[in-house]
């Protein structure tokens, strides 16, 4: 990294000035050179093994490995850290696997969606075998899916313009689900943690943002400035505030905890389809676009936007996350693969 080159040539310069350097003049002062900044890129991709397994979501595990989803053949794939990919868990057949996401506890559990089935999975990370359990209402089409502060998992559901509390409880059927109803064709989709504590969620049918604190009350949905912009992913940003991306007005917004939309900034005229995003260690974001194949970045200070292509053509480049390393990773639901996005020194 580059704080380890820097600590590395301070105290190089510092050894020369106590030694010498063989020819009678001492070292007394030097400015170490920082290592050059290496230009964005996509720098690796890894196929998956199953055929057309149209990859939804992508999380990182408390093994360090990265989760995902393969929504077509109702798969759950690993990448660990040697870049090796395994698909060692099947859910129900035709169940959708959907968004993912690390779960509590020491058990190293990851959680993900079902959709079409109205399910929920639990997978233990350190070995097999994973749980399956069924929301209450049949009706539900569960999407995205967070661990909140108060150590339960949280889920979108736009079958019922619901957000899901899911509480594991020691005494069958082992998990409580508590529903909390949205205003009108609400259509959840992407969650997150806030720095308050709160659950802060999109709402792309009704053009809002939502907030639910871990008591389940109050619900405060608050809307867009611009009209339309369906709002897509969410993360939270280091300022403090929620950032999210409006897919249709093809802006990245900020909103602040007290739910004040901020500032809208455009993505620029390269922008098709933005969707998902995440805010890497420089500060800055991240997002896919998914119809121009590019991974965008904007600058937290300067608002600057910048475009980086998929090697990979039509690939789809959909979730993403940070991994172990802190390197961007993102999966392509068209091209059947997940990558790496590097953006720093490693």
């Amino acid at each position: 990294m580059p704080t380890a080159r820097m600590l590395l040539a301070f105290l190089t310069v510092g050894f020369l000035a106590a030694c010498g350097n063989g020819y009678g003049n001492l070292v007394t002062s030097g400015t170490p050179t920082p290592a050059p900044t290496p230009t964005p890129a996509v720098t690796a991709q890894y196929p998956i093994p199953t055929a057309s397994s149209d990859p939804l979501g992508i999380a990182l595990g408390s093994d360090g490995n990265l989760w995902f989803t393969e929504s077509r053949p109702s798969k759950i794939g690993q990448l660990n850290l040697a870049g090796k990919i395994s698909e060692n868990v099947t859910p129900s057949r035709g169940s959708t696997p959907n968004g993912i996401a690390s779960g509590p506890g020491p058990n190293l559990n990851v959680w993900f969606t079902e959709t079409k089935l109205a399910k929920v999975g639990q997978i233990t990370v350190n070995g097999p075998p994973y749980t399956e359990y069924t929301f209450p209402d049949a009706a539900a089409r569960p999407v995205g899916i967070a661990l909140g502060a108060d150590g339960n998992m949280w889920v979108t559901d736009t079958g019922t313009n619901s957000v899901w509390r899911i509480q594991q409880i020691k005494r069958k059927p082992f998990v409580k689900f508590t529903q909390f109803h949205l205003t009108g064709n609400a259509q959840p989709l992407s969650i997150t943690n806030g720095s308050d504590g709160a659950l802060w969620f999109t709402e792309s049918g009704t053009n809002a943002i939502g907030r639910l604190p871990v008591s389940g009350r109050p619900l405060s949905e608050f809307p867009v400035t611009t009209p339309g912009s369906r709002p897509m992913g969410i993360a939270p940003g280091s300022d403090k505030a929620l950032w999210f991306i409006e897919q249709h007005a093809k802006q990245i917004a900020r909103i602040s905890l007290t739910g004040n939309i901020t500032a809208e900034y455009p993505l620029g005229a390269a922008s098709m389809t933005p969707d998902q995003l995440v805010q890497g260690i420089d500060g800055n974001f991240y997002f896919t676009d998914t119809k121009a194949n590019k991974i965008g970045q904007f600058f937290f200070r300067s608002h600057r936007v910048l475009y980086y292509p998929v090697p990979t053509s039509n690939s789809g480049p959909t979730a993403m996350t940070l991994g172990n390393d802190s390197e961007v990773y993102f999966v392509e639901t068209l091209g059947n693969k997940l990558a790496q996005f590097r953006y720093f020194n490693v």
